[in-house]
Order: C-alpha cells, then structure tokens, then sequence
C-alpha cells in the first residue's frame, strides 16, 4: 500500500508518496481540479494508499473530504500540535511545505493510523450556521458596550447611539433568522432531531445550548470515549510535577474546541443553579477545597461525560447519574 503525507496551504499542497522503497513528491493547486489529480496519482498501480493531513483551519477540509469519498484511499486527519511535536522528536529544524509533507509521510508510517471520519453535509452546514450565530451574538455585545460608553459620553454623541441601535436591531434580525435556519435543519433530519430532543432534557440545555454542542460534538470522530470527547474539548486536566520543588495546582490544557468549551460554560452554570444533582456534585467539590471555577470546570467535564451516555445509549437525562444525593446530606 503506498503511503504519503501532505502539507496543505491556501493555495496549493504538497505530497510526498513513498511507493516501495521509492519516494516522489508533487505540488498541486488546492483546487477540485488539483484534488482530482492528487486522487488519480495516488491511485496509480491500484495498491491504495494511507493519508495523513494536518487540520489546517478551513483549507485541508475540502481535499480531505475528496480523499475520503476516492475508492482505495484511508485518510488520517492530525493535531499540528501532534505532528510538530514529532517534527521536534525527529530533530527537524526546516519549515517548509516539502520538509512537512515529508514529516506527515514519517508520522503515518511510524505512528498507529486512526482513520478519519468524514461529517454529513448536514453536520458541517449546522456548524457553520451556529458559528455564524456565536459571531453575531458577540458582536452584539461589542456593540451593547459602545452603546453604553456612547451614552455615558455626553449628548454630543446621539447621532452615533441613532446608529449604534440601528445596527443592533440589524443584528438581531440577522441572529433571529440564523438561528431559525439551523432549527429547522435540525428539525428536517431525523437523527438530529432526536439528538437535538435528547440534549433539551438535560437541565441547563435549551434549544440554542443544544444547537451549539451539537454541531460541535457531530464533528468529532466516531467511537471516542468520554475522557476523549473532554481531550477534544481541552478540559482534561493537565499535571505538571518535577521531584518534590515542581507540584503547581491542575489546569486544563485547552488543546481542544474552543467552541465547544464555550458551549459548555453557561449550561454548566444553569444547571448547577437549577438541578439538584449537580449543585449538590458542585457543592461537594467546593467543601473538598476547589475554587469555584474549578469546580464550574469539573462540572463542565462532567456535564460531558453525561451528554456522551445519553447520546449513546439514546436515554433522557437522569441527575441520579450524574452524582447520586446522600439522603444523609439531603435530610
């Protein structure tokens, strides 16, 4: 089987193939066009190939997509953390596309190959219609705060809070109309209309928390465990000891989405206020000695874990899982 890695860029990518002991490289344009080509000499001699790609923003998606769908080809998508942590192991100092794509060839040579699992159309769709949301909403309140520094100000600047409040309302229709738009996607496919019903019973989760995470956690890889869905989030804690002298207190590592830590954060806190399951796992935390974004944090994670079981043995919320009451402490 012919194995290669590529470095991907706006503009073009590059392929280093190694088929039997002989190594090739070629450049094509990151185009469909430049996606067909790759394909067709990749598949040159029918053996099949093994790919890996670094996730590179928005440019690697569409030729990993093409390289998914071609028949004989096993796509694997990486962390650049991950693949220039093993550039540094390596001893590679150079940073050029062609020393990069010659990196990725030695990572899905030397490495264990996990194959990447390619979204639906419709769970990139509604990714990208929540991200365009989270955009807006942000921008609202950018715009609330000048509003508020405007009218602190003074009178001279009523001309500029006429037109602050326009683009505001401007933004808000525009929010509205997103966000119905991802609804009724939802709504249209039957699994993630149930999915979209499943999260709702989770106390903190409405409709748009819902929407968020799950266009998020659609995207990851299928068959993930728990402690790696809250990897792929950053929250899972990170231990720094040296000896006796280096013991510093945990921090996550937010190596992961931080869009889906961001979802998380405000159900994390609704829940914690309104379900009596997790206030009382929250209060445990805080008479064990967390701080209380720590112990906000851990809920977090644990809030994850909870959406991974539901999610997979199809079953409503049940707080008794999440962390079981004393009736001792409860009396």
């Amino acid at each position: 089987m012919n194995q290669a890695g590529i470095d991907v860029s706006n503009q073009t990518f590059d392929i280093e193939k190694r088929c039997g002991e002989v190594l090739s490289h070629r450049e094509f344009a990151n185009s469909r066009a430049g996606h067909r080509q790759a394909i067709s000499w990749m598949q040159r001699g029918g053996e099949g190939a093994r790919i890996c790609l670094e996730a590179t923003g928005i440019y690697h998606l569409q030729l990993a997509l093409a390289l998914d769908r071609a028949p004989g080809i096993e796509v694997m998508v990486v962390n650049p953390r991950a693949s220039r942590r093993f550039a540094e192991a390596q001893m590679v100092r150079a940073k050029t596309d062609k020393t990069d794509a010659a990196v990725l060839l030695q990572y899905v040579e030397r490495m264990a190959f996990t194959a990447w699992t390619a979204p639906t159309e419709q769970q990139l769709e509604l990714q990208s219609l929540t991200r365009r949301l989270m955009q807006l909403k942000k921008e609202q309140a950018r715009e609330r705060s000048r509003l508020h520094a405007a009218q602190r100000a003074g009178a001279h600047t009523r001309l500029t809070q006429r037109d602050i409040r326009e683009h505001l309302r401007y933004l808000q229709r525009h929010a509205e109309r997103i966000q119905a738009q991802a609804i009724a996607l939802m709504k249209q496919h039957e699994s993630l209309a149930e999915d979209l019903y499943l999260l709702d019973s989770v106390p903190g989760i409405a409709e748009l928390s819902a929407m968020k995470l799950l266009a998020e956690l659609g995207l990851l890889s299928t068959g993930l465990s728990p402690a790696q869905w809250v990897a792929q989030a950053g929250l899972d804690p990170r231990p720094q000891e040296s000896g006796t002298s280096l013991k510093p207190p945990r921090r996550i590592s937010k190596q992961g989405n931080a869009n889906l830590r961001e979802a998380l954060f405000m159900p994390a806190l609704a829940a914690i206020r309104t379900d009596p399951n997790v206030n009382a796992f929250y209060n445990a935390l805080l008479a064990r000695g967390k701080q209380k974004m720590q112990a906000i944090i851990a809920v977090m994670r644990k809030l994850l874990h909870a959406i991974w079981g539901i999610l997979k043995h199809r079953q409503e919320w049940d707080g008794s899982k999440f962390y079981r009451i004393d009736p001792a402490q409860s009396a």
